[in-house]
């Protein structure tokens, strides 16, 4: 025999539902995301989610678990949604040669995707830096403040993104 569970939330309870699991649901894609905005986006859309679905849940004190999992669901979205966008800037922001030859062209593909490759390796955080300062031409400043880190571990960590870079693309010198 099943145990019997909670009833569903009341949408007057919604708002209590939000006040509690609000610090939780925002850490969850902070982990995710490292961008104050992108997370603040991220739990709007998941709290947009919760009730729509309000009807659908069976037991309300499961609803932080499945909070949380839509959180982290939906982060993960946003955050290879932000590399497709960065892969296609980067295929777009490659310059135009004067060598419009085919081999011409296709070694300069081949180097755009090999770039791509070696920055989708990165740790998540250091991409997102690398991408805010090369690729959107954000300052230090504007960097750190979108990410929420010191300016000096932007620094940092751009200094190893660039070591990586070109360590890896070595050959396409």
């Amino acid at each position: 025999m099943r145990a019997p569970t909670a009833a569903p939330p009341h949408p007057a309870d919604f708002a209590s539902i939000v006040r509690r699991h609000t610090p939780l649901v925002h850490a969850t894609a902070m982990r995710v995301l490292h961008s104050h905005a992108d997370a603040d986006d991220v739990v709007q859309e998941t709290f947009l989610a919760a009730w729509t679905h309000l009807g659908a849940i069976v037991d309300a004190a499961a609803i932080g678990g499945w909070l949380v999992t839509t959180a982290r669901r939906r982060s993960y979205d946003r955050f290879s949604g932000a590399a497709a966008r960065v892969t296609g800037r980067l295929d777009e922001s490659t310059p135009a040669a004067d060598d419009h030859a085919p081999t011409g062209v296709t070694e300069r593909a081949s180097l755009a995707q090999a770039a791509t490759a070696v920055l989708t390796t990165m740790p998540a955080t250091q991409r997102r830096c690398w991408e805010l300062r090369h690729v959107e031409q954000l300052s230090y400043r504007e960097v750190a403040a979108a990410l929420g880190l010191p300016v000096s571990t932007v620094r940092g960590m751009l200094v190893r993104a660039r070591a990586t870079l070109s360590r890896e693309l070595a050959a396409w010198r």
